[in-house]
């Protein structure tokens, strides 16, 4: 994996600090599938998903749920990695949650998750553009605590919706795109998901 200031230089970094008006002003500049919503305790814009990115599709919470709401800082931010999506030939993510009000660490009860402020993206699968899914549940083939990138990375067993699954998620973890990325290989609560997630004055990346 790249650096901590190279990976400082991508988009995580960038887009996690901007302030509301600048986040919106953006949102509407380049007239992204988002709406914004009313006032969501925890999240500094609130906004939903309202479309696709060309043939890049998200499957978000319906609209009647608490868990389709995110910030427009996350919002922009997947905006900026839909082409990397897209080289991996995703065609669609499916995200069981954004947003969960109060949500904490389980490790550290007392600090907040970023998901209590819609700055977190839990994707439990993608599709491919031939059709493929790739479950992380079903695909990840990883083992609890092992490295999940890099040269002492192993799957097990090395199946090929495997590797194209790890392929993307090293791809993200390299891109800077997210301060923390948590997968099967951290716990058994994220057996079936990849967590990912940004945050404000944070100074480090990490992915397990």
């Amino acid at each position: 994996l790249p650096t901590l200031p190279e990976l400082a230089r991508g988009p995580a970094m960038r887009i996690a600090n901007l302030l509301p008006g600048a986040c919106s002003a953006l949102l509407r500049k380049n007239q992204l599938p988002f709406r914004f919503t009313g006032p969501q305790t925890g999240i500094a814009t609130p906004v939903r998903f309202t479309g696709s990115f060309g043939e890049l599709e998200f499957r978000v919470p319906p609209e009647k749920s608490p868990y389709g709401f995110l910030d427009c800082r996350l919002a922009l931010l997947f905006a900026e990695i839909a082409p990397l999506l897209r080289e991996h030939h995703v065609h669609a993510l499916r995200i069981d949650n954004f947003y969960r009000p109060g949500a904490r660490l389980p490790a550290r009860r007392s600090k907040r998750s970023q998901h209590a402020y819609g700055l977190a993206a839990d994707v439990v699968s993608f599709t491919l553009d031939d059709g493929t899914v790739l479950d992380v549940e079903r695909d990840f083939h990883g083992r609890l605590g092992e490295p999940v990138c890099g040269p002492s990375a192993f799957l097990d067993p090395p199946a090929d919706a495997a590797v194209r699954l790890r392929n993307l998620t090293c791809a993200l973890a390299r891109s800077g795109a997210f301060h923390h990325i948590l997968t099967p290989h951290h716990d058994l609560a994220h057996r079936n998901h990849l967590h990912l997630d940004i945050k404000r004055d944070n100074q480090w990346f990490s992915i397990q």
